[in-house]
C-alpha cells in the first residue's frame, strides 16, 4: 500500500456575519465616508487581534460590536464582555462612542453603566487610530487589572448614559 500524504488545512478566518459580508461586498470610494470604515471593518475580520472579534450591527455599517474573550490568565478568565462601537459622522476627526453593553466587567476605569475611563476616548484621540486599536487598548487594560473594583466615582457617574463624549472628562490617574 502507498503512504498517504497527510494535509493540514490552512487557519479559516473567523466567520464573517452576513451583514458585514454585505457591507464589504460594496465597492466604497475614497470619497464615501464610510471608506474607512469599510476599510477598518475588512482588517479586523482579516487579521482579529487574539481575544476579539466584531460584528456590525443589522445593516448600520457605523454601529460595531466588538467581543472580548477574556483569557485564562486574567482575573477576568473566560468571561466575555461585547463593546458597542458607534462611529460618529466626522470620524476619523472624532473619536467613536465606546462603551460595555451589560454585563459590564468590574473594573477601576469601567463604570456600571458601561463608560470606560479612557483618555484615547478623548483628549487623547488622534485619526490615525482605529476602533480596532481602541479595543486593544480596552483589552490590555483588562488583562492587567489585579484586582475587581469600581471607579471611585462610579455613583456619581452610573446614572448617565453611556457613550457620550468625553470632552470634559477629568482622567484619575495615567493608566486610562
Amino acid at each position: 500500500s502507498k503512504p498517504t500524504a497527510t494535509t493540514t488545512k490552512p487557519k479559516q478566518p473567523a466567520k464573517t456575519d452576513a451583514a458585514s459580508k454585505k457591507f464589504l461586498s460594496n465597492n466604497l470610494k475614497s470619497s464615501n465616508p464610510n471608506y474607512r470604515i469599510q476599510r477598518e471593518l475588512k482588517e479586523f475580520l482579516k487579521s482579529p487581534p487574539p481575544g476579539l472579534s466584531v460584528k456590525i450591527s443589522g445593516k448600520n455599517v457605523r454601529l460595531w460590536v466588538i467581543t472580548l474573550s477574556m483569557p485564562d490568565n486574567s482575573i477576568y478568565a473566560g468571561d466575555k464582555y461585547k463593546l458597542r462601537v458607534q462611529f460618529p459622522n466626522d470620524y476619523p476627526t472624532s473619536p467613536p462612542s465606546v462603551f460595555f453593553l451589560p454585563p459590564t466587567p468590574r473594573h477601576e476605569h469601567v463604570y456600571t453603566n458601561g463608560d470606560i475611563c479612557l483618555s484615547l476616548l478623548g483628549k487623547d484621540w488622534r485619526p490615525i487610530m482605529t476602533a480596532q486599536s481602541i479595543a486593544q487598548a480596552i483589552f490590555s487594560i483588562l488583562c492587567g487589572a489585579q484586582r475587581k473594583s469600581l471607579p471611585m466615582d462610579n455613583a456619581r457617574h452610573a446614572g448617565n448614559k453611556p457613550g457620550q463624549k468625553q470632552d470634559d472628562w477629568v482622567y484619575h490617574d495615567d493608566n486610562c
